[in-house]
């Protein structure tokens, strides 16, 4: 038997086939599939272009496909629909569909119930009890904030520095690194660099290392960045846990920011304690596409009982 995991967001696909040992038997990779960042049509030639070299003999038994952008019953029913056009899918395999926000929790091992975080370019969290209720905190994209994300971070990074240039801020060593990383001399090049950058999440983004990096060596302007959006990511997670109210709830941290070393990880996990006492916290145990590939295998054994 084979069962096909797929883990889809607005940068990657990647897909992994495991036999009922859990053993892996093939990873690929291709470009996005999220539902809310490219056509339909996309989406299965890019889940497609991940299998491409993997030469399948026999039908999946189940396939679990966990996308970015589907968002609720609708897009579930959708991704299922599609599914049917994944190479080595037939009329027997059992298709199962739902947001990369499963993918993460299943990350942790966590099946049944538990918490997710993810926090890299953007941010939502996701938990689920064992009635099945399920609920998630943020992830309204990055027009809205994405609160406590990288692209936050790399916007208030922004901010910090057309302070320091205008006077409002002491310039420092933070500021200064930005300022020549920008190639910025003026207060009044903020602004044109963002009418330039409005729509570039993924740039701004990437101005969170300097936030980090200069929160460890002890900056005040990067450290209450970083207290501030660690505080926003932890009353995420706890709007998920007042919600389904697990009796022993555990937290898998997913994306490059939530398990980055140093003070944005320390103040990140000290407002969860605060928020959420007795939480456990834990980074992910598989890749979200191996997780994906375990979840088709566990709805498939579930149904057989």
């Amino acid at each position: 038997m084979l069962f096909l995991g797929i883990d889809g967001g607005g940068t990657k696909t990647k897909v992994i086939i495991i036999n009922e040992e859990r053993k892996v038997l093939y990873e690929g990779t291709s470009g996005p599939s999220s539902l809310d960042t490219v056509e339909e049509s996309i989406t299965i030639k890019h889940i497609n272009e991940a299998l491409s070299h993997y030469t399948v003999n026999e039908s999946f038994t189940a396939v679990f496909a966990g996308l970015g952008g589907v968002s609720d019953d609708y897009y579930k029913a959708r991704l299922k629909d599609l599914l049917r056009h994944v190479i080595g899918v037939s009329e027997e395999t059992l298709r199962l569909s739902a947001s990369d926000m499963e993918n993460a929790l299943a990350s942790g091992l966590y099946f049944e119930e538990g918490l997710a975080l993810i926090a890299g370019t953007g941010m939502v969290a996701y938990g689920k009890n064992k009635e099945n209720i399920t609920h998630k905190a943020g992830g309204l994209g990055y027009k809205e904030g994405d609160l406590g994300s990288s692209y936050d971070l790399g916007i208030n990074a922004i901010r910090a520095l057309a302070r320091a240039l205008d006077n409002r801020y002491q310039k420092t060593a933070f500021t200064d690194d930005l300022q020549a990383a920008l190639e910025i001399s003026t207060a009044s090049e903020i602004a044109t660099l963002m009418d330039k950058w409005q729509n570039e999440r993924t740039k701004i983004a990437n101005l969170a290392p300097f936030v980090t990096k200069h929160a460890n060596l002890g900056n005040r302007y990067a450290i209450d960045i970083c207290n501030q959006a660690s505080r926003e990511l932890a009353l995420s997670v706890k709007a998920v846990q007042d919600t389904i109210s697990l009796a022993t709830p555990k937290l898998v941290v997913v994306g490059s920011l939530g398990n980055s070393g140093g003070y944005f990880k320390e103040a990140l996990h000290g407002y969860l304690k605060t928020f959420i006492p007795g939480i456990e916290i834990i980074e992910p145990k598989v890749d979200p596409a191996y997780a994906a590939a375990l979840l088709a295998l566990y709805y498939y054994n579930k149904q057989l009982i």
